[in-house]
């Protein structure tokens, strides 16, 4: 990732650009839609040729002739230069996010407004998980599965999947990949890029066909099994019922999708590696998934314990097994819900509130500033303090064993910076629009973190669907930015085409 410093250019910057390559690039990523929304089509063909069938082949079809029409005209690319990388993942997540609508406008009996079908679009790429849907059962099958396809896409990048089919003799797959997944998201591994991404694809697969199995055998027909494990292990929070998890009413289903939500937060590099028997001590000794599992278990004692003193949520164990998965959940970004938290007390969404912005590890499929940024941060923060006692000191901020040079220990000190600024803009914004006070701040916090729920009409069991029109398209711009975490978006609006 472009290091901070590219908050200092200036927005009037002129770069050169081969817009016809940036096209075919992009244009690989609508094949990619087009291919998923054709299994969602077969989904729905299995289902007895459901209602959203003739939506999702219309779709899949104008989405794969607009993925193959740049291809025609462009055989010759070369290497892409840094803005043109720059260019084709933020336009790829743009377009995929506005051809992902379309089997919602296309769905008659689904009544989406333009609006609403482009926040369940942005919603699901971003793996954010809030919903404008009352009645998410009122969905046939094949649309449901399309809605999962889009977080489940999403989850492990856009880019991420169709790199693996770019030639590594271009070299463009390390440039595209770069920019997708930050320096701290790949840690210190020294695979070459395709089977960097090749490795953490196959995680992912893994990781979802593991959790399809388990909650198979949990007792889930196939297609819940298939379709709340694709929305888990991409931290998204979409399901299938409309009381969400809580609709199952399983100490065992729960207990399955906490491992996976947790166990898809973590670095991939190291679930990738974790096979070996260096690769699983790496995982286990590192500091990050160390804190990560300590703010987890911390946070679930301290909700627990706030509910029991409460007296109106059961006994011990019920507490328990409410406050583990809620805070699994808010903490991986995942959103599942079984519990309604507005009745909590005070406390209790406080933790959730302050989880859903650190959130998980990068290089997951998680959202949030990440546990690695916060490390780094506060280190960074003691570092300083530490040099006014002692000016001369060599003071270096370590973590995992490696040294962080001061360029990467500004850039992660920005981004909190500018993720805590855009959450008090889009805080604002939705104050202007008509929005209750703790309802605005949430709604930012749960939209750039990636969360889904906030508190108020917008919490566990609420939906996003009766806030105003300009909320929902602060939402949407802060679910985009969030995911693409924040500088790739920053840097291609300072660049300026040169003729």
């Amino acid at each position: 990732m472009q290091k901070a410093a590219i908050l200092l250019l200036p927005f009037s910057r002129q770069v050169k650009m081969r817009f016809g390559v940036i096209a075919k690039y992009i244009g690989f990523s609508q094949l990619l839609v087009s291919a998923f929304m054709l299994v969602s089509a077969a989904v729905s063909a299995y289902s007895g040729y459901d209602e959203g069938f003739g939506a999702l082949i219309c779709s899949s079809m104008l989405t794969g002739i607009f993925g193959l029409f740049p291809s025609i005209f462009v055989r010759r690319t070369g290497a892409l230069s840094k803005d043109e990388s720059y260019y084709v993942v933020t336009g790829s997540w743009l377009f995929c996010i506005l051809t992902g609508m379309l089997p919602y406008l296309m769905y008659l009996e689904g009544d989406f407004s333009l609006t609403d079908a482009l926040f369940e679009s942005v919603s699901g790429f971003t793996t954010t998980g809030a919903s404008i849907l009352r009645d998410i059962e009122a969905l046939p099958q094949g649309l449901l599965f399309w809605r999962m396809s889009t977080a489940w896409i999403g989850g492990i990048g856009i880019i991420a999947l169709f790199s693996l089919l770019i030639p590594a003799s271009t070299g463009n797959d390390r440039a595209l990949s770069g920019v997708e997944m930050s320096q701290i998201a790949r840690g210190t591994t020294n695979m070459k890029s395709q089977s960097f991404a090749r490795m953490t694809v196959l995680t992912y697969v893994v990781l979802t066909a593991a959790a399809i199995a388990c909650l198979k055998l949990a007792g889930m027909r196939w297609f819940d099994a298939v379709t709340q494990a694709m929305s888990a292990c991409s931290t998204c929070g979409f399901s299938t019922r409309n009381l969400s998890i809580a609709s199952f009413d399983s100490p065992v289903i729960e207990a399955i999708l906490i491992v996976f939500m947790f166990l898809s937060s973590l670095r991939f590099v190291l679930l990738c590696l974790a096979y070996t028997r260096s690769g699983l001590k790496a995982l286990t000794s590192s500091e990050v998934t160390r804190t990560f599992l300590f703010m987890a278990v911390g946070g679930t004692v301290i909700v627990m314990g706030g509910l029991v003193s409460d007296g109106s949520h059961g006994g011990i164990l019920h507490c328990l097994r409410e406050s583990a998965f809620q805070v699994v959940s808010i903490f991986t970004t995942t959103g599942f819900a079984t519990a309604d938290t507005n009745t909590w007390p005070t406390v209790c969404m406080s933790v959730l509130v302050a989880g859903s912005l650190v959130c998980g590890c990068s290089g997951s499929t998680s959202g949030g500033i990440k546990v690695d940024r916060a490390i780094v941060g506060a280190k960074s923060l003691w570092r300083r303090v530490a040099k006014l006692h002692s000016p001369h000191a060599v003071k270096l901020v370590r973590v995992d064993g490696r040294t962080i040079a001061d360029g990467a220990a500004e850039e992660a000190l920005i981004f909190t910076i500018c993720y805590f600024l855009l959450i008090a803009a889009g805080a604002i914004l939705n104050s202007m629009a008509g929005m209750q006070i703790v309802e605005s701040w949430t709604a930012a916090v749960a939209s750039i973190g990636n969360v889904g729920p906030g508190l108020g009409s917008i919490g566990s069991m609420g939906n996003y669907a009766d806030i105003p029109a300009l909320s929902k398209y602060v939402s949407m711009a802060l679910m985009l930015i969030g995911r693409l975490e924040i500088f790739p978006v920053l840097y291609v609006l300072s660049c300026r085409r040169r003729g």
